[in-house]
């Protein structure tokens, strides 16, 4: 593919990512090319076109007198619309994938995003679609993609590499009773692939990974299981000690120049931190680590977690400062909701929300988990904060928020959907269709608020060109340096 030849007479570059069209064996993509796009074209409603599918992109142009047409210009509302999709376009594009649309005089060229050098220097950035040139992520307890879609939101880093096991044998916390059959797919794995499909995903334990699996990478992120250390988890010894030697060993095979640790603020003071920070501290000398409440991010729930970020060379990186929002001007509830109406409305009264505020409150004060507590159990659609959404929120738990109606005495759960946008999920992630509320709650629960793993990667993402707009300007002081020296009349001369 010519780039240069593509772009020569360009007026537009259009990028977006693509939709699909449901058919009866799965989803197909779906090319939408909309008004501005052909306008910008000098595409008109009615105007037949040759539509070539190429190795790789896509080719639209005018038809010319006496060819006869492969589509033709739709029209809606006077304006010019195309809407295409066929299993050609499939192969080439793909659902889900974004795209970059160069559009000329009659003629139109569509291919995969390209991506570039984030810190070429005195020349034009090189192009290429087969080795993306973004920051280079890998994500180690890669769960749903919610932390992988923090990295991927900044358009600086694209994901290059996933590990999940995704079993039921990693989550204890939901199936430990003896004799309980689960009835669980492989969600997590599907929704990771689903919002990352170039990705190169390891189905499989973390530990038993071969280092010829491992891709070159500028980033690991790791988001090690948390129940260990959770106050709701199990409090069991040893999940993730066994993990630390094989998280150091694809770290360094990677050639990652920097790291990224999310997890509740517990697993900080922990053996197992102290234990990999002190593996790695020889390569990454330079760490940094602060607990954050995703409120004081501008978000309406309250998720206190802690980062750490480690770099292998000295930067001025900062985790990013809290927001001054006024009260007044912070989202309410309301605005994250779907609908008021049709909602799952249940009574309070003889129901579990209703256990929790009367006799529970007595038998279970000793746990700290009551309502008494939670001051948040039950919001109404103009609060300002939630709880900490976690796994176990489809059934029911006196530690989360649940929506309580106008005339106090019903309330309802909010739907998963909803629930992703509390946690700033970007438009973009989709889940698999046939995934059931239960398992979207524990996806969802088992996830990270977005913004705030988005905030700190953009701050990554600067410490990393910091570094490397440093080393290529002491190279080029190096390379273009003028060797002189001091003749016997004590003068300097140029050597040539």
């Amino acid at each position: 593919m010519n780039l240069k030849a593509i772009l020569d007479g360009a007026r537009m570059i259009r990028n977006y990512r693509t939709s699909f069209k449901p058919r009866k064996d799965g989803r197909i993509t779906r090319l939408w090319l909309e008004k501005p796009v052909l306008r910008t074209g000098s595409f008109e409603p009615g105007a037949g076109i040759i539509v070539s599918v190429l190795p790789n992109c896509v080719h639209i142009r005018m038809a010319k007198v006496l060819e006869s047409a492969s589509h033709i210009i739709h029209k809606k509302k006077g304006e010019p619309i195309l809407d295409i999709c066929n299993a050609e376009i499939d192969k080439v594009l793909g659902v889900g994938i974004k795209i970059d649309i160069i559009v000329k005089p009659g003629e139109i060229y569509i291919y995969k995003e390209m991506s570039f050098e984030m810190t070429l220097m005195g020349e034009k950035p090189q192009f290429c679609s087969d080795n993306l040139r973004k920051y280079r992520v890998i994500s180690l307890f890669a769960g749903s993609g919610g932390m992988t879609a923090g990295f991927t939101a900044t358009e600086s880093c694209t994901s290059v590499f996933g590990v999940e096991i995704d079993t039921p044998e990693n989550n204890p916390y939901s199936y430990e009773q003896k004799g309980k059959e689960p009835e669980y797919r492989a969600w997590a794995i599907e929704t990771f692939l689903l919002n990352n499909p170039n990705t190169l995903m390891y189905w499989g334990d973390l530990r038993c990974v071969s280092n010829c699996y491992i891709p070159a990478a500028d980033i690991v992120a790791i988001s090690a299981p948390c129940v260990d250390y959770s106050n709701l988890g199990l409090r069991m010894e040893g999940l993730v000690e066994h993990f630390v030697q094989h998280i150091v060993r694809i770290v360094l095979a990677s050639g990652a120049r920097a790291i990224f640790i999310e997890n509740v603020p517990n697993f900080y003071k922990s053996r197992t931190y102290t234990l990999l920070k002190s593996m790695l501290l020889s390569v990454f000398p330079c760490w940094f680590m602060e607990n954050i409440d995703s409120y004081d991010y501008g978000t309406i729930d309250h998720r206190e977690r802690g980062y750490a970020v480690a770099f292998q060379k000295r930067c001025s990186f900062e985790f990013p400062s809290k927001v001054k929002t006024a009260k007044s001007r912070r989202r309410k509830v309301k605005d994250y909701l779907d609908e008021l109406v049709d909602r799952d409305w249940r009574d309070i009264e003889n129901s579990t929300i209703g256990s929790f505020l009367g006799s529970h409150n007595t038998r279970f004060a000793h746990t700290g988990f009551t309502s008494d507590k939670n001051k948040r159990l039950l919001v109404s659609v103009n609060d300002q904060e939630v709880s900490c959404i976690t796994k176990g929120y489809g059934k029911i738990q006196s530690s989360q928020s649940y929506l309580i109606h106008s005339n106090g005495q019903k309330w309802s759960k909010f739907t998963p959907n909803e629930i992703m946008k509390m946690l700033e999920y970007p438009e973009w992630f989709e889940v698999p269709d046939d995934v059931s509320d239960t398992r979207l709650y524990e996806l969802l629960g088992n996830s990270v608020n977005v913004r705030v793993v988005e905030a700190i990667a953009s701050c990554i993402v600067c410490g990393l060109m910091e570094i490397d707009i440093r080393e290529q300007v002491e190279a080029y002081e190096v390379d273009h340096s003028i060797p002189v020296e001091v003749n016997q009349n004590g003068q300097l001369g140029f050597l040539l």
